[in-house]
């Protein structure tokens, strides 16, 4: 089973009208002007960016006690940990106690493993079939293997990353600007958020159309589709593990890179190469289809046919694999 068919979910029935489902809602008091103004999804927002910078203080102040951590054995994982136990407590207290949720439709546990292993699998395979277009057009080729490289510590790193990048940017922001504009301005101020930021930093045209594609279109879709985030952390996990751990400089498979940028990819690597960008586009426009067919699309709050305080039904046992 690919990407495309996951998520088939009986969580996702709150509809908002022909081909489009309402999007997770806080539980808001229906006599609270307070909480309804906190619930709004720009203050919403500020709130989780409020929370987020009192982490990443705390992590700061803590930060001068982890230079210590080097002594200690399997140190290596201690600090990667730390950081997603940090986003995972700040999550927790945004849903709970910000949004007021009891349920936490968006990381449910049945089938959780399933969605992480398909995502993963899915990424691998999406960046392998890039290195393999980029080697039967002999711009890559394999010189060798280092297999004394290890790969536990920076695996950890990689699925640490990603679990706080998912949590924040699409469990958090996106989620929450596509409650408020709808997905598909929500898509587009995501896709223009990650480009023009590569393109400020000074990094070239098609490294920034990369950033886009993925960072801001890619992981998001693929949210859209399942409307959890398991599958997603699960894809950039293996998207980091690839680019920087497999067959990235000093990776576990050593190779020799030589023909046009816009093959090669150049100083962005293979995601902002021509292969690159068509199979992560051709990747993008697929999960958006099924989106679409699935009646995954949020309206923009003004559209829709939402109004007033959402009471939630639990929800959080049931699997993406239901229909």
């Amino acid at each position: 089973m690919n990407l495309t068919n996951l998520a088939r979910s009986r969580a996702l029935v709150r509809l908002d009208g022909p081909g489009h489902i309402m999007p997770i809602e806080p539980v808001t008091p229906p006599d609270s002007k307070v909480w309804r103004v906190i619930h709004f999804p720009a203050m919403l927002a500020v709130c989780a960016l409020g929370l987020l910078g009192a982490a990443v203080l705390g992590i700061k102040l803590l930060g001068v006690g982890f230079g210590y951590l080097t002594y200690v054995p399997g140190a290596r994982y201690l600090v990667p940990l730390i950081g997603a136990t940090a986003v995972i407590l700040v999550y927790f207290i945004f849903v709970r106690i910000i949004e007021r949720r009891r349920d936490f439709e968006e990381l449910g546990t049945a089938g959780w493993l399933t969605e992480v292993a398909l995502g993963f699998g899915g990424g691998l395979a999406m960046c392998l079939m890039v290195f393999a277009v980029q080697a039967a057009a002999g711009t890559v080729g394999i010189v060798g293997f280092n297999l004394s490289r290890e790969l536990l510590a920076p695996i950890v790193t990689q699925v640490c990353t990603a679990i706080c990048l998912e949590l924040v940017l699409r469990g958090l922001f996106f989620r929450l600007t596509e409650r408020l504009l709808g997905s598909w301005m929500a898509l587009l101020a995501s896709a223009a958020f990650f480009g023009g930021s590569a393109l400020l930093s000074g990094m070239p045209t098609n490294s920034a159309l990369a950033a886009g594609l993925q960072s801001g279109l890619l992981f998001a879709a693929l949210y859209m589709v399942t409307r959890r985030l398991w599958a997603a952390i699960g894809l950039h996990a293996a998207i980091g593990v690839a680019q920087v751990n497999l067959y990235g400089t000093g990776g576990l498979i050593a190779s020799r890179v030589a023909g046009p940028d816009w093959l090669t990819g150049g100083a962005g690597g293979v995601d902002a190469s021509l292969p690159g960008l068509a199979i992560t586009g051709l990747l993008v426009t697929a999960l958006l289809a099924t989106a679409i067919r699935r009646g995954r699309i949020v309206r923009p709050i003004w559209r829709s046919g939402r109004s007033g305080p959402v009471a939630q039904p639990s929800f959080g046992h049931l699997s993406p694999w239901h229909t």
